[in-house]
């Protein structure tokens, strides 16, 4: 009786079985530091088409729709600053329900329409 109490009290502490299985396959490394620089350049390409895009945006709202420059460039920061906010958003659905990957996807090709 006592050995039983003594090995849940062992394996309590190591948080271990000490009956392991000689055949269990090793765990499978998933994303880390090997899939890092590819979301990385995603997000920096995206941030620098994103950047490069307002200049013409400002002149396709002047020129073509005609709406005054002060209207125009709020337009412009609203849209900036949503994307910034959504971006937030996104880290927030990616660690508590969808995943990174799922939520990047869904970002860049919504950034891509």
């Amino acid at each position: 009786m006592e050995s039983s109490v003594a090995a849940e009290q062992k394996l309590l502490e190591n948080g271990t079985s000490s009956q392991s299985s000689s055949s269990s396959s090793p765990p499978i490394r998933k994303g880390g530091l090997r899939t890092m620089p590819f979301i990385i350049v995603n997000e920096c390409l995206e941030r620098v088409a994103s950047y490069g895009i307002m200049p013409n945006m400002i002149l396709y709202l002047l020129n073509d729709y005609g709406i005054p420059i002060a209207k125009g460039t709020s337009i412009i920061y609203a849209w900036s600053a949503t994307s910034d906010v959504l971006s937030i958003c996104g880290a927030f659905l990616s660690d508590s329900y969808l995943g990174r990957f799922l939520v990047i996807s869904i970002g860049s090709f919504s950034s891509l329409l």
